[in-house]
C-alpha cells in the first residue's frame, strides 16, 4: 500500500504561498495513495505554466508537452499502455484556451484518463 509520502519528491515547490495549486497537489498525492497505487504505475501528464509546473512535485512518471497538449500526450500514453494510470493536468489557458478541442476529443474518446 502506497503512502503520501512515497509520492512526495525532494524538490522546492515555488508556489507562491496561497496559491491552490498546494491544496490540488495535496489531494492528488492523496488519491493516489489512498487507491494503492505505486508511483511507476502514475504517469502525470501537463502542458506549461504555473499549473503544469504539478508534476515536477510529484514523485510519479512525468510527461511535460507543449501549452495546451497534455490532453493529447496522456491519450497517447494511456493508448500505449492501458495499464499505468494517467493523470493529465493543465491551467484555465491550456484547457479552455489553446487545448480547448484536445479536451472536446478527450471526452469523445474516452480512454479513461483522469
Amino acid at each position: 500500500m502506497s503512502t503520501v509520502k512515497d509520492f512526495a519528491n525532494k524538490f522546492e515547490n515555488k508556489w507562491c504561498p496561497g496559491c491552490g495549486n498546494h491544496a490540488i497537489l495535496d489531494a492528488v498525492k492523496q488519491a493516489l495513495a489512498q487507491s494503492g497505487i505505486a508511483p511507476q504505475e502514475v504517469v502525470f501528464a501537463s502542458g506549461i505554466g504555473q499549473a503544469a509546473k504539478a508534476p515536477h512535485y510529484l514523485r510519479a512518471n512525468v510527461f511535460n508537452g507543449l501549452h495546451g497538449r497534455a490532453l493529447p500526450a496522456a491519450t497517447g500514453i494511456k493508448l500505449a499502455n492501458p495499464e499505468l494510470t494517467v493523470i493529465a493536468e493543465s491551467g484555465d489557458g491550456c484547457s479552455y484556451g489553446e487545448g480547448g478541442n484536445h479536451f472536446l476529443a478527450a471526452i469523445r474518446r474516452n480512454v479513461n484518463i483522469t
